[in-house]
């Protein structure tokens, strides 16, 4: 990022100059210089017309709107002690091209002295005389300068001197008019590059992205002043239009910059601000030339203005802000304004000798950039090692809890497991050793006469299946029936002598052998299903015939289904008040992964239990 000075710097430039004399024994005095326009033919040098002028000379102060050739005459005197010294000629500029002739010998021309111009505006440049062209008396340099109305042509001031005097005043121009300009654009370009790739890497640094916009277009005006090429498809005015362009958006983009950077917003500035520069862009792109004079003339002065009141409110935000950084910025644009008012001063007073401090803008900026990153980058590494410290702190305090957490869910498990292992108890007491008592209170309320051995007979069933109840607490070592015959015997075994003797007739359908073996857990489920719902029929039903089936379906489902002919029941009811068995059934299925059916009325009740199964070469 650089000031506005640099323009008026490349200006400045021209109007420096030293004393005609130089060395001891030579001696180089301008005795006048005249100028006038050309004639038909440019190439003639004039007759007439001739007026007498001061160099630097503008012709735009006496030829208004005048496009065209005009010729210099300069006429110095030579005098030396010794015979073939060495004679240098230095012209600080011409503006924009031209041509050099001494004594009516050509010296040197520009490449170009027809549209698209050469522009030798800021080029200083010497040449060492011929000995044999130069008179010990009256010598005569002209010049022939093309030059562009509203572009300030004409010639900047000439020195005569010893050659090797010369050519050490020509290095030191070149140094600072040129070279440290160079290096400005080069450092602006690469600071600008930076700053632009950190916006594309992380578009929420918009100030970095309007950093390295700001960078770009000031480039482009530096680059097209210090130029001694133009640029292609276009012609000197059209040249100095684009010139102003690149500096508007340059000022406009540098307020973005500055106002980005310390994260702040200003609507109806913005809007101001973008109004008023598409309006200067549209005078200069729109002027005629006959009036592009006063429109460049103020559209420099409102990018001068817009440069000046973005610096000094800058100001305003960073002593509100009292960021590190943002202070840091406001005090590099305090320093381009002390740059300002030095270049200023310098050109108006025609300080010669004093080298112009906007070159150093660049440098400067570089610096306070990498300050201005290193700061943040140290501010983001802070943030981090905070965060992780935090984030360590988090990480420990969530560990103890969460231990503390498992350490509770871990309690509540085995509380629940116990609760469950009672739950699971209480079913197969109730579906199995409840069943058998069942059984043996019916089979004595049926028998009139009951035998010792028949007594004996019902307690070795009741140990049998009090055992079965212990067994089958877990089903993980239960085995799996070779068929749904097997699986069925002792079932079929128990309830065959009651319904004998209660008169009910049974039917039991079972496959001879399993199309996909069920688990373990399914084959003991539907047995204390099973159990359950025979031992109701036995108990209330009333029913004289009853069927039990085992079959798999098509779906590779296997379904459990008993049915009776007895009285029947309500179905809602008995599930609202809860029935032991019924609960006992239904839980034990969905536990399972199956569906539960009960359909109910008089003379017909079926209940179904249904369950997917999964092949074991899944």
């Amino acid at each position: 990022m650089l000031s506005l000075t640099q323009h008026f710097a490349f200006a400045g430039a021209a109007l420096t100059g030293q004393s005609n004399t130089t060395g001891v024994a030579c001696h180089f005095q301008i005795q006048s210089i005249q100028v006038a326009q050309a004639l038909a033919n440019l190439e003639q040098v004039p007759q007439q017309g001739w007026k007498t002028v001061t160099l630097p000379d503008d012709w735009e102060t006496r030829w208004k709107n005048y496009t065209g050739t005009a010729w210099y005459k300069i006429k110095w005197q030579y005098q030396c002690d010794q015979e073939n010294q060495p004679v240098a000629l230095l012209i600080e500029r011409i503006n924009i091209a031209g041509a050099v002739y001494s004594n009516n010998e050509l010296l040197w021309k520009d490449k170009s002295l027809i549209e698209p111009l050469s522009r030798s505006w800021n080029m200083p440049r010497y040449w060492v005389l011929p000995a044999t062209s130069i008179q010990n008396q009256q010598n005569e340099i002209l010049v022939r300068v093309v030059g562009v109305a509203s572009q300030h042509s004409g010639l900047g001031k000439i020195k005569f001197g010893q050659a090797e005097d010369i050519a050490n005043q020509q290095d030191q121009l070149v140094f600072e008019r040129r070279t440290l300009f160079f290096i400005n654009i080069i450092i602006t370009f690469v600071v600008g590059t930076t700053g632009f790739t950190i916006w594309l890497f992380r578009r929420q640094e918009k100030a970095f992205g309007w950093f390295g916009l700001t960078s770009f277009l000031w480039v482009l005006f530096a680059y097209n002043i210090i130029s001694t090429i133009p640029i292609p498809f276009t012609d000197s005015i059209l040249t100095a239009r684009l010139n102003l362009v690149f500096l508007v958006g340059y000022t406009y983009c540098l307020c973005l910059f500055a106002w980005r950077f310390a994260n702040r917003n200003y609507p109806y500035l913005e809007r101001l601000l973008l109004l008023t520069s598409t309006i200067a862009i549209a005078a200069l792109l729109l002027t005629p030339i006959n009036y592009l004079e006063p429109s460049l003339s103020s559209v420099f002065f409102y990018s001068g203005m817009v440069f000046i009141f973005n610096c000094l409110f800058f100001q305003w935000i960073a002593f509100k802000r009292r960021k590190m950084d943002i202070l840091l910025l406001a005090f590099i644009f305090l320093i381009y304004l002390l740059i300002i008012v030095h270049d200023f001063y310098s050109m108006i007073h025609h300080l010669d000798q004093t080298l112009y401090w906007t070159p150093l803008a660049a440098p400067i900026t570089s610096l306070a950039i990498s300050f201005i990153l290193a700061y943040r980058i140290s501010q983001n590494v802070g943030r981090i090692e905070k965060f992780n410290q935090t984030l360590e702190e988090t990480i420990e305090k969530v560990t103890f809890d969460l231990e503390q957490s498992l350490d509770k869910k871990y309690q509540l498990e085995i509380d629940n497991m116990r609760l469950q292992e009672r739950l699971n108890l209480s079913h197969e007491l109730h579906d199995g050793l409840g069943g058998s008592i069942v059984r043996s209170m019916i089979i004595l309320d049926h028998s009139e006469h009951i035998e010792k051995q028949q007594v004996i007979s019902m307690f070795k069933l009741l140990r049998n299946d009090l055992r079965q109840v212990i067994d089958s607490g877990s089903s993980a070592g239960a085995k799996i029936p070779e068929s749904p015959v097997m699986w069925v015997a002792p079932l079929r075994h128990r309830f065959i002598q009651i319904f004998e003797e209660m008169e009910i007739e049974s039917t039991w359908i079972f496959a001879e052998k399993w199309k996909h073996k069920p688990l373990a857990l399914i084959c003991l489920t539907f047995s204390r299903v099973a159990e359950e719902a025979l031992t109701n029929i036995v108990k209330h039903s009333h029913a004289t015939d009853v069927e039990v089936s085992l079959v798999e379906d098509e779906r590779q489902q296997l379904v459990l289904t008993i049915q009776d002919n007895g009285i029947g029941f309500e179905v809602d009811q008995v599930q609202a008040g809860l029935h032991v068995g019924l609960q006992s059934m239904q839980v034990r299925v969905k536990r399972i992964g199956g569906n539960f059916e009960i359909h109910s009325q008089q003379g017909f009740t079926v209940i179904r239990a249904i369950v997917p199964l999964k092949d074991k070469t899944e």
